[in-house]
């Protein structure tokens, strides 16, 4: 597909922004879509604009940078230092209850951790429910999910990444986004104008971390929740068509799930999301630990449930994801 002029221009501009940013070794900032043209569809709103608001809860140790009311997503690329041959990478999907993003112990600080091991981390800052604008997670940050792996996927070639290996991992709200870039690719919001939209928004992998993947008992029991989703009543054939559980199939991608058994967010979002991998004969691995709650992310608990990363590791290592 040919570009036109404006974003051919605005795409060397993004360019020449990525070349600077890596020749310092710092971390590349990129605009997910390109602002300024009238995309159409689904991404009709990236016009609009409103203060994003950074929240801080905690201190030391537990301090939580948050931040919400997004609306110029955009992908915070860490690349690894250490040459590698199979340059895996993860696309980071932050969780929050679709109302304001955990961006460091979801986000940033395990893409640091991916780097210390020789894997490209890239943070989604992805827009999530904005009431008063009518912006709900099925307009917004689905869209901003899938966008993200194309865009990683178009740019592998530069970052020197594999395209066949670009994972999704997400946690709670983010968990569930993760699970369903693996599932509901094939009606994967493609708004077709531009180079990167025209390839796979398929991750070769997805981590969902205490996800949300019961998406029908949920919206069914909280209609607060529901809004946030889909606007005021969805339909069940809405509700359905976004269910990571009602979607997988044999072309969904190996998964490797962690949950808490205290979590409030039921494991069975784990559970039996895995259970629904294994009858599709989709490769997947389940932890389920004893103590943990929800939302622990990268924060070290002295409890087995810290684990999980080493556990991660192992299983990229054993797929050949990762060497």
């Amino acid at each position: 597909m040919k570009l036109a002029p404006l974003f051919a221009s605005l795409l060397g501009f993004f360019l020449i922004s990525e070349g600077e940013a890596q020749k310092a070794g710092s971390p590349i900032e990129l605009p997910l879509w390109p602002y300024g043209q009238q995309l159409g569809g689904r991404s009709d709103k990236l016009n609009e604009t409103w203060t994003e608001r950074p929240i801080t809860d905690g201190t030391g140790v537990r301090r939580d940078r948050s931040v919400k009311d997004i609306s110029r997503p955009t992908i915070t690329v860490y690349l690894p230092e250490a040459p590698n041959p199979v340059r895996s990478s993860v696309v980071i999907l932050p969780g929050g209850g679709f109302s304001h993003l955990a961006i460091d112990k979801e986000g940033h600080d395990v893409a640091r951790w991916l780097n210390d091991k020789g894997i490209a981390g890239i943070v989604v800052k992805y827009r999530v429910y904005h009431a008063e604008n009518q912006y709900y997670v099925s307009q917004s940050s689905l869209p901003d999910a899938f966008r993200a792996i194309r865009l990683v996927r178009y740019h592998s070639s530069e970052w020197k990444l594999d395209p066949e290996k670009i994972g999704a991992m997400g946690f709670s709200a983010g968990g569930y986004l993760a699970a369903a870039v693996g599932t509901l690719f094939d009606e994967d919001f493609r708004d077709q104008f531009d180079e990167a939209q025209q390839l796979s928004g398929r991750p070769s992998f997805i981590a969902p971390i205490y996800p949300l993947t019961m998406l029908e008992e949920r919206v069914t029991t909280s209609p607060r929740f529901a809004e946030r989703i889909f606007g005021s009543n969805p339909t069940p054939a809405m509700i359905r068509a976004l269910s990571p559980i009602g979607n997988v199939t044999a072309d969904t991608p190996p998964a490797f799930l962690v949950h808490a058994h205290d979590d409030q967010l039921s494991s069975e979002n784990s559970a039996k999301f895995y259970l629904a991998l294994l009858e599709a004969g989709v490769p997947a691995e389940l932890h389920v630990y004893s103590m943990g709650g929800h939302g622990f992310g990268m924060r070290q608990r002295g409890l087995p449930v810290s684990s999980w990363r080493e556990r991660f590791l192992e299983w990229l290592a054993a797929n050949d994801f990762h060497k």
